[in-house]
This record gives C-alpha cells, structure tokens and sequence, in this order.
C-alpha cells in the first residue's frame, strides 16, 4: 500500500511539475491574441526581467569570495548557519560556473520533493489514513505560494532544513533510553543545524516529541548537545551576521498569529482555508485529549511537536521582525508559508483522519479546500515573482563591459535603492572580470546599446559623500549634458536621474538620491551623460569644473 502511495506521489510531481512548464511558455493560454488594446500614460518606470530564474541577492554571497566579501564557510548569513549552501554553491559553481542556472535549482526541488514525501510519513506515523497522507502530500508538491523554496536555488537551506527535521521526527521512534540508532540521529541534527535557522525551530519541536514518547533523558541526549553547539556558533560566527533587533512586543503574537493564518489561506487560495486551520486544530486537540484519557503521550507526541516547530519558527521570525510594517509580504512570505505548509499538513490531515474515523466521506469533504487552492497554486508555481529571474543579461553585460577592468576591482556596480538604504550586492567587478576571463561567465547573448551604456554607469559612477554637500548648488530645472573624466564629481542635492549616452543611444536613468550622499565620483572615463531632475522633485546640480 505504502510502494503505491508513493509512486502515486510520484505520478504527481510529473504532473504537477509539467502543468507549470507548459502552461509557463503558452502565450495563448493567458491572452486573447485576436484582441487589441491601446494604452495612453508615462511610463514612470522600466523593469527588465527574464521568465527564467536567475541568481538574486543573497546568492552572490554565497557564490564568491572577492576583494569586498570573503566569507568563510561557518561564517553566518542575516544570522542564519548555512555551511551546507554554501559548500553546495562553491562546488556547483567550479563544476558549472554561471553558465546556467539549472544544477543549482535542482538541490532546492529535490528537497522539496523529499520533504513532501517525509511529510506524507509524518502523516501516516501520526495514525492518517493512506489516501489522507497521500492527498496532503500531494497538495504540498503543488504547492505553489511556497515558490521561494521550491524554485529559488538560495532556498534549499531553509527546505534543507525541513528534509532534516522530518528525518529527525521520523527516527525519534524507539525505546525511553538512548540506543546505537541514535547517534546517527543526532549526526544527522549536527549537520541540519548548518542548514538555516529555521532548524532552530524544529529543534524546539523534537525535543517535545522526544519527551512525550521517550523521555527527558533521550529528549536531553538530542537537545542539550544540539543547542551547545548551535549557541556556540552564534556567539563565535552568527551573532555579527545580522543587525536585526529581537524584540517582543505587543505586535509578536500577533505576526505569529497572521504567519499562521496565512498558511492556511494559501493553501486554499481563499478564506475557505479557515476549514484547513479547524482540521488542523481538531487533529492536535483530539490527540492531545486522547493522551490525556490514556495517559500515554506517544500518540501526541508527533503532532505536539509538528505544531511547537512551527510555533517556535514562526516566534523567532516574529521577534526579528518587530520594526517591520505589519504588512502580508512581511508575516506570508513565500518562505515562510511553505515552512508552515511541511509542519502543520500533518496535523490537518490527523483532523481530517478524526472524520473519516465517524464517515469515510466526512474526511474527504474536510480536504476540498486543498482540492480548491490545487489550480491557484500550480498558477503560482507556473509564474513566480519575476524578481528571481531579474539581472542575467546586466550582469553578462557587466562582465564584458569595457568599463569593467578601469575601475578599482573592488567596486560593487549593482544597488539596489530601498527607502531609506541602499543595498550594494557583494560582487564586485574585479571578480566578475575573472570570472569572465575564466570562461565561467557566458558573453551577453544579445548586445543591447541601452543596457550596455546602463552597466557603464552603474559601474563607473560611484556615490558618496554628506548629505547636504550639494545644498549651495544651482538649481537644475532641464538636463544637463557632460562628459565626465576619472575622477570628476557631480555634487547635487535632491533626487537626480543620471541618463548615460553614445550618440543617439541612451541608456535607462540611474537614480540618485542626496540622502545617500551628495556626490557622485567618476571611478573612469570618459563617459558622456545627461543629468536631469527626477520627476517631481526639486534637485540642485554642481557639475565638474571645465576642462
């Protein structure tokens, strides 16, 4: 029965995972090809995006080691371990490069896919039915609100982490004293502390099914050398990787509690989820009440420690976000709806286990909100944020870019302005040169005029300076043409847009803004521009000095 759940698990992944790829590159499958529409307005802002994945922000750290960023391998990451991505990344990139992006998805989908079938164990060590486990497990391969960790290279530390926790779940079976079987299990903890921090959370958990089915001395075997290990890493490596404040407030519970809901809401794609989130109450409740009468916890033990995995991982990430607007792209991220998906599918499918117990039907009733978010979820995972597929040709272009080996092999070309900060992402053009040199890095596959003037000027001009260093400059009302020279600076103040030019070709406006600094240096040259006015606000404009 077991051999053929699975290959229907199986079956399903071909689909699920086909369904997407097809319905991903049919044009007609979305639009009308027969109708026209004309649109009338300003284009404000221009996005160059690509429909495949690409590497994206965090990536960077953990592809390169150059003069601006040089991480060791158990140095932590916005306080997270993860030892185990990275050593994934180097390997990958000498054997691969960055010629595609391919081997570096695909740890993250066979986590995935493992996860959804430990997740279907989980369900059936928790006593549900076959075709109960089976369904849930199936919603969750399918499960597209949860892309990031689906389809994101980066994201297989944190689906690392719930392959490990699973494991470790399913392993904590045996006896109320240690064994020989659980030395490997606790191998195996030691090595999914190195994951994410989200294993911090499903620590919490085990030790809570340990001490309901084996005890405190097994429960302290696992735990007690886990948590040693993982406080002395934070204080040695974690610690200075994050600057977010832990802070309870009186929002905490409530993000935990919005977290929560949000699972449940995506996994239906509607309020209807509120049905998932009774089943998953009614399964936890019962188990807990059948203890109770018995007075024989193992039962409980499983679907207890599911829950407190989920609770704790959804507190710390509460806790680290207690100065961030209470808004659904901070408490139902991707990433952390899928989390919550893997940890409470069980315990929803143990209610959905207490109805069919009464009436066969009664449980398959219960599980049709998951049958409803099935379409709205494969639709996710068929088109997922474009924001991960943004930036392979500009950083192609960076490469091979003439400007690339001019400036100081240190500088960091791509910036990203949100409000009040800029992110400089950690690659620099020096080591981008190596790379391309090295034969790691395609050629653009396409020249683009626009785009090839655009990296030109993100990586020769170079912001810095005080705030108000532009304050006395004349004000700018219309364009201003130039040529700058290595090391000429505009002084400004305000927000100015920076438009860099070969004859009639024209790239796409840079923005500054005077809160990061008021001057922008020329790190080479020469480089012809045009500095205007950003829309609607005032700005004040010192060009260089003539000649």
């Amino acid at each position: 029965m077991i051999r053929r759940n699975v290959v229907s698990l199986v079956l399903a992944l071909a689909i699920g995972f086909a369904a997407p790829v097809l319905a991903h590159h049919s044009f007609a499958a979305h639009y009308d090809t027969q109708k026209t529409i004309t649109i009338q307005g300003t284009i404000v802002n221009v996005r160059l995006t690509n429909p495949h994945s690409w590497f994206f922000l965090d990536e960077w750290w953990g592809l390169n080691r150059s003069e601006a960023w040089h991480p060791s391998y158990l140095d932590g990451h916005n306080g997270h371990w993860l030892t185990l991505t990275r050593l994934q990344y180097r390997a990958t990139f000498e054997l691969f490069g960055l010629r595609t992006y391919l081997p570096y998805q695909i740890p993250t989908v066979v986590a995935h896919i493992l996860t959804a079938v430990l997740l279907r164990l989980a369900a059936r060590r928790c006593g549900v039915r076959g075709w109960i486990a089976t369904a849930v497990g199936i919603a969750f391969l399918v499960f597209g609100a949860g892309y990031e960790n689906i389809l994101w290279g980066w994201q297989s530390n944190t689906t690392g982490s719930l392959v490990f926790g699973f494991a470790l779940f399913l392993l904590a079976d045996g006896p109320r004293e240690v064994t020989r079987r659980d030395w490997p299990g606790l191998a195996l903890g030691i090595v999914g502390l190195m994951t994410s921090g989200a294993f911090v959370g499903i620590v919490a958990g085990l030790a809570v099914t340990l001490v309901l089915r084996r005890g405190l001395r097994v429960a302290a075997f696992y735990t007690l050398p886990l948590a040693t290990i993982y406080v002395a890493w934070y204080a040695a490596y974690g610690k200075e990787s994050t600057d977010v404040p832990f802070l309870l407030t009186g929002r905490t519970l409530w993000f935990v509690a919005r977290m929560s809901w949000a699972v449940f809401d995506a996994l239906a794609q509607g309020p209807v989820g509120l049905v998932l989130l009774v089943l998953a109450a009614v399964g936890l409740a019962t188990a807990l009440y059948r203890a109770v009468q018995t007075r024989d916890w193992a039962e409980a033990a499983l679907p207890a420690g599911l829950t407190i995995a989920w609770l704790a991982f959804a507190g710390m990430t509460a806790l680290g976000r207690a100065e961030v607007p209470l808004t659904s792209a901070s408490y139902a991220s991707s990433r952390y709806v899928h989390v919550g998906a893997a940890l409470l599918l069980p315990v929803a499918a143990l209610g959905a286990e207490r109805l069919a117990a009464r009436r066969v039907v009664l449980g398959a009733v219960a599980l049709i909100p998951l049958v409803i978010g099935v379409p709205g979820n494969i639709d996710l995972l068929a088109h997922p944020n474009p924001a991960l597929a943004v930036g392979r040709n500009r950083v192609l272009a960076m490469a091979y870019s003439p400007y690339v080996d001019e400036v100081p092999p240190g500088t960091m070309p791509m910036r990203f302005d949100i409000g009040p900060v800029v992110i400089a992402v950690p690659l620099t053009t020096g080591w981008l040169s190596r790379q391309a040199d090295a034969g790691r890095l395609p050629e653009p596959p396409k020249p683009t005029p626009s785009l090839d003037l655009m990296v030109a000027g993100q990586i020769v001009l170079s912001q810095s300076g005080g705030g108000d260093a532009g304050a006395d400059c004349p004000r700018l009302t219309a364009g201003v043409p130039m040529r700058l020279h290595r090391g000429d600076q505009l002084r400004f103040d305000g927000a100015v847009n920076v438009v860099v030019k070969d004859g009639a070709d024209t790239s796409l406006p840079l923005p500054f803004n005077s809160r990061h600094g008021s001057s922008v240096r020329a790190l080479a040259g020469p480089l012809d521009v045009i500095v205007v006015p950003a829309p609607g606000a005032p700005a004040r404009l010192c060009p260089p000095p003539a000649g």
